[in-house]
């Protein structure tokens, strides 16, 4: 992979439902916080540089971690998610405290990248060595010269869904040739006792089956995605009916460009199963699986000591 790819980390969000920064959870066996592993495959991957999209509240704390136990194998930097990022000057609305989403986040970007990059949540674990295999593979893609953009697709029952604690899914529709035909965003993905169900946008419930193709926010973008996330989201903006709530969701819009015929996307599909962070009780089961991992082979017992190896290797 060529060092010109970028790592994207989305690490702004609030982290309501947790009740604290789950972006700096301790929970591999040596401390480690999720986006560790997001490097670490990264890094071994070739990635050149990372970059993380981050709140004012949490910015210093968030890079202090991540240039002391990864920046000296990788150059780190940050950019900050703002409210008052908005088109031609306009003020946020009064009293809106929530980011403008996973759209918005990406298009912040656009002030730290130029050249192809990945993009991964800070709260997912997306599988064993996965983010390594998804990144060769979308550069390979990106090598060959044609204007791609690429998404990581799981099935659905691989995501971490279960019984007890609903999550939020982008489910995917495939065309020919592994293309990427839309994306329906669906709510409160849970286990049932007739299968997996969710809630689409008008609240109406659907079943799923446990082979669904869904979108995790495993991309590889090209940088002309900053140019079609601009004009959709002064669109956006233009457009807004609950200016405190509404979303500029990554998934939606990518969907929208897609039935535009303004971008393309090719999946790749992957085998690996996710494990993430929403609710407190989801530590136990992300750090057995790390552990997992780590037992495995995957990855070593402490992440820290691997950072500080490839840091000796670099030039100077």
């Amino acid at each position: 992979m060529s060092s010109s790819l970028t790592l994207a980390i989305l690490a702004a969000g609030r982290s309501a439902r947790f009740g604290r920064p789950k972006t700096l959870e301790p929970v591999g066996p040596s401390g480690e916080v999720l986006f560790e592993y997001a490097i670490c495959d990264a890094v071994r991957a070739g990635c050149g540089k990372v970059v993380f999209v981050t709140s004012a509240d949490w910015n210093d704390q968030l890079m202090s971690r991540a240039a002391e136990h990864a920046g000296g194998a990788v150059p780190v930097d940050s950019v900050i998610q703002s409210l008052a990022d908005l088109p031609y000057g306009a003020a946020p609305p009064d009293g809106r405290a929530k980011p403008w989403g996973t759209g918005h986040a990406v298009l912040a970007l656009r002030k730290k990248i130029e050249e192809p990059f990945l993009v991964v949540n800070a709260d997912d674990f997306y599988g064993p060595r996965a983010i390594e295999s998804f990144g060769r593979r979308a550069a390979d893609g990106l090598a060959k010269g044609d204007d791609s953009h690429f998404l990581g697709a799981y099935e659905l029952h691989r995501t971490g869904v279960s019984r007890t604690s609903g999550v939020n899914r982008g489910i995917l529709t495939a065309g020919p040739d592994s293309t990427l035909d839309g994306i329906d965003e669906v709510y409160d993905v849970r286990e049932a006792d007739s299968g997996l169900i969710g809630r689409d946008g008008y609240g109406e419930t659907r079943e799923f089956a446990s082979d669904t193709l869904c979108s995790m926010n495993l991309w590889a973008f090209q940088p002309s995605i900053f140019g079609l996330l601009k004009a959709a989201f002064v669109d956006f903006h233009a457009g807004l009916d609950e200016p405190q709530k509404d979303e500029f969701l990554l998934s939606e819009t990518v969907g929208h460009l897609i039935s535009a015929g303004s971008a393309h996307v090719r999946l790749l599909p992957m085998t690996q199963s996710t494990a993430g962070l929403t609710y407190p009780g989801d530590l136990p089961p992300v750090a057995t699986t790390l552990q997992q991992c780590v037992d495995a082979g995957n990855y070593p017992a402490n992440l820290g000591d691997w950072f500080a190896a490839r840091a000796s290797r670099r030039p100077a």
